[in-house]
């Protein structure tokens, strides 16, 4: 398994828990799994596992996500 460094993109002002990064890495990973047609595609193909891919996509910051009201 890759070693991906959590703590430092939890201090970003977007995420500021474990728990919303969880979630966030999860959804994207979700898009990974089923892409749509106006789904970004993998950004980082270093790895195997879509949730791995998602995850590394947020710490990196080459996905970026905003929060919405709903």
């Amino acid at each position: 398994m890759p070693l991906l460094d959590i703590e430092k993109v939890i201090q970003k002002p977007t995420l500021r828990s474990r728990f919303k990064l969880v979630h966030v890495a999860g959804l994207r990973a979700r898009e990974l799994n089923s892409p749509k047609e106006d789904t970004i595609p993998r950004q980082i193909d270093e790895y195997s596992k879509n949730t791995t891919n998602a995850l590394s996509e947020i710490i990196t910051g080459k996905i970026d996500f905003e929060q919405t009201e709903e």
